[in-house]
C-alpha cells in the first residue's frame, strides 16, 4: 500500500513540475485544432468510448486492456478535456458529433463500430448513432444517461434544462461547479481510481483540475445549451417514434446497483427498449463508475455485442 501511495505521489509531483503531462496516445489534427486519441488492439468492429461528463481516456485503461483482447478499441478525449484543444462551443452536441466524425476519419478509422458510452457519453453516443446510423452495429450504455434527467440548479431548484431561459444558464452551470469539491492532491488515489496506476491516477487529477478551472462539463453558454436542448428533443421524438426505434441493432445497457432511484432504472428500461436486441445488466455492487468498479463486466457486454454483429455481417 505504502509503495503504491509513494508512487502516486511522485507521479504528482511530477506534473506539477511538468505543467501537461505527456499523453498516452496520439493527437490527431482536425482542422487546426488536436484531439487526443488512444487506440489499442486489431479487429473489426472498431469500439469507440465517449466518455461521461468529467471523465477522461485513462480511466478506461482497465476495460481498454480487456477488450484490445479481441478488437481494437479506441478512446478519446473531447474538444478541451485532458489533452485535447477546445472548440468553438464547449460540450455542445452538434459540435462534439462532428468532432468525433472529423477524427475517426482523420485517423483513418473506418466504419463500423461499436459505440460505448458512459453516462453523459451514452447521450453523444445516441447523437452519432441518430446522425450516421449506418456506421454503427452495436452499441453498449454505461449507466448511461436518459434525455430526460439533465438539470441545473437555478434558484436553488433542479431545473429541467428545457425550462431555463438562456440567461440562467452561465449562472445556474456557475452554481453548478460551485457544488464540485475541491480537489487536493491526495484525492486522486480514492476509490474507485485508485484501480488505475499512479500514472493514471495523477493524469486524471490533472485533466480533471483542468476542466473545473477551464469550462466543467455541462453547458456553460447559450449556445452549448441550445444545442443540447434541439438534440434531446430530437433523442426523444426518435425514442417515442416507435417501439424498438434502432431495430435489432445489437445493444446492451449496465446499470448500477448502488445509489440508485425508482426514477434511474425506469429510464435504463427505456433505454434497453430502444432495441429488440437489448440486455439490461445490473451491475451488482458497483456505483456509477462501472467501468472502474466492474470493468469485467463492461468488456463482457462489449464482447457480446461484438459477437452479436459480426454474426450479422
Amino acid at each position: 500500500m505504502w509503495r503504491v501511495i509513494s508512487l502516486l505521489i511522485l507521479a504528482l509531483l511530477a506534473f506539477s513540475q511538468e505543467q501537461q503531462p505527456k499523453p498516452p496516445g496520439t493527437l490527431v489534427d482536425i482542422g487546426g485544432r488536436k484531439l487526443h486519441l488512444n487506440c489499442q488492439g486489431v479487429g473489426s468492429p472498431t469500439v469507440v468510448v465517449e466518455t461521461g461528463g468529467g471523465s477522461f481516456s485513462m480511466e478506461w485503461a482497465l476495460v481498454q486492456a480487456a477488450v484490445s483482447k479481441f478488437t481494437r478499441i479506441c478512446v478519446y478525449d473531447r474538444a478541451g478535456y485532458a489533452w485535447s484543444d477546445r472548440g468553438a462551443v464547449d460540450d455542445g452536441i452538434s459540435e462534439i458529433v462532428d468532432d468525433l466524425h472529423l477524427l475517426l476519419n482523420a485517423a483513418e478509422i473506418k466504419p463500423p463500430y461499436v459505440l460505448v458510452g458512459q453516462s453523459l457519453g451514452s447521450l453523444y453516443a445516441r447523437a452519432y448513432q441518430r446522425r450516421f446510423p449506418q456506421q454503427v452495429t452495436g452499441m453498449v450504455f454505461v449507466d448511461g444517461t436518459h434525455e430526460n434527467d439533465i438539470r441545473l440548479v437555478v434558484n436553488g431548484q433542479r431545473t429541467a434544462l428545457s425550462q431555463i431561459t438562456p440567461e440562467q444558464v452561465p449562472r445556474a452551470h456557475a452554481d453548478y461547479l460551485k457544488s464540485v469539491p475541491t480537489l487536493k492532491a491526495g484525492s486522486a488515489g480514492a476509490p474507485p481510481f485508485d484501480r488505475l496506476s499512479p500514472v493514471q491516477q495523477a493524469q486524471r487529477q490533472w485533466a480533471f483540475e483542468k476542466i473545473v478551472r477551464d469550462m466543467g462539463w455541462l453547458p456553460n453558454t447559450v449556445a452549448a445549451a441550445e444545442s443540447w436542448r434541439e438534440e434531446f428533443a430530437a433523442l426523444r421524438a426518435q425514442r417515442l417514434s416507435r417501439d424498438h426505434v434502432l431495430g435489432s441493432l445489437p445493444l446492451r445497457v449496465l446499470e448500477r446497483s448502488k445509489d440508485t432511484t425508482e426514477v434511474w432504472h425506469r429510464q435504463q428500461l427505456e433505454l434497453a427498449a430502444l432495441s429488440s436486441a437489448s440486455k439490461l445488466i445490473t451491475a451488482e455492487g458497483s456505483g456509477h463508475m462501472i467501468h472502474l468498479e466492474r470493468p469485467d463486466l463492461v468488456s463482457g457486454a462489449i464482447q457480446s455485442v461484438i459477437e452479436e454483429s459480426r454474426a450479422k455481417h
